[in-house]
């Protein structure tokens, strides 16, 4: 995919941030939040071109009040999709099996899964890698419906928001129900960021099945998995990355130009170029 050209003077939240050589500023979630809060009205924080209209708009869960939205057209909802495919395809996935989900609907993890969740996808992951996709509710409370769902769906992947371990590991237990030998992968996430290795170690000594994290950052449109060979978060094709001077890494979503998202920085993390033997070309980064 060719680097995203646009113009980033016409949007105010990086006409504010541009350099003399064109590129802006590194920006973070919280500044992105300031921006907002000074800019009442604007729903996308300046990160829009009012004369293209959005499909579909997702609020970024990160972020307070007010809001903060993404914007997506029909195309670029698709290739979003695409990059989640590619992720399970990579940890290991059979046409015909069944993906769960305990987690918010709203999540883009979710909503990028099927065609059935979103409005003006075609395709969704799911459908992409022959899957059938089934969500649960990600609160708490649901946690026992997960588990009929584990019993009575026999899904094959299972992923799991971070905070809802503990209530889905005290059902299972409830219910003498073992996902071991049963789930191939549980795929890790939270809201911002992507969990800790060591705490990814424990829910899989938990629940008995491999645990791979996901690096989630809705303002960047970035979902990317951590790999089962190197160990760090491959990007897919779609993204791409650069280290600061500041030790911290800058993301660029290539396919976003409705809603742009240029040099995201998602904090302290290690960038590692092309090499790793199950994906030679893509760029990685260790967090």
């Amino acid at each position: 995919m060719p680097a995203l050209k646009t113009n980033l003077g016409k949007y105010p939240f990086y006409r504010e941030r541009l350099r003399a050589d064109g590129r802006p500023e590194p920006w973070t979630i919280s500044e992105l939040e300031s921006f907002a809060s000074s800019h009442p009205g604007d729903p996308y924080a300046g990160r829009t071109d009012p004369a293209m209209a959005a499909a579909v708009s997702l609020q970024i869960e990160a972020t307070g009040e007010p809001p903060v939205w993404i914007a997506l057209n029909s195309a670029e909802l698709g290739q979003w999709a695409g990059a989640v495919a590619r992720m399970w395809t990579r940890w290991g996935t059979a046409r015909g099996e069944t993906i769960a989900f305990f987690e918010y609907g709203s999540s883009p993890i979710v909503l990028l899964a099927s065609s059935g969740y979103v409005a003006y996808l075609r395709r969704g992951a799911a459908e992409r890698a022959g899957l059938t996709a089934i969500c649960n509710d990600g609160v708490a409370t649901m946690a026992a419906r997960m588990v009929s769902i584990v019993e009575a769906v026999r899904p094959s992947m299972l992923v799991l928001r971070r905070e809802l371990v503990t209530p889905f590991a005290a059902a299972l237990e409830s219910s003498a129900t073992s996902l071991a030998n049963r789930v191939r992968w549980i795929a890790l996430g939270e809201v911002e960021g992507a969990p800790a290795r060591d705490e990814a170690d424990r829910v899989s000594a938990t629940f008995g099945v491999p645990v791979h994290r996901i690096l989630r950052c809705d303002a960047a449109f970035l979902l990317a998995g951590d790999c089962p060979g190197c160990g760090a978060f491959h990007l897919d094709r779609l993204y791409r990355a650069e280290t600061l001077a500041s030790h911290e890494v800058a993301v660029t979503a290539r396919f976003a130009r409705l809603c742009p998202a240029v040099r995201y920085n998602i904090g302290p993390a290690e960038l590692l170029e092309s090499g790793c033997a199950l994906a030679p070309r893509a760029q990685r980064i260790r967090c």
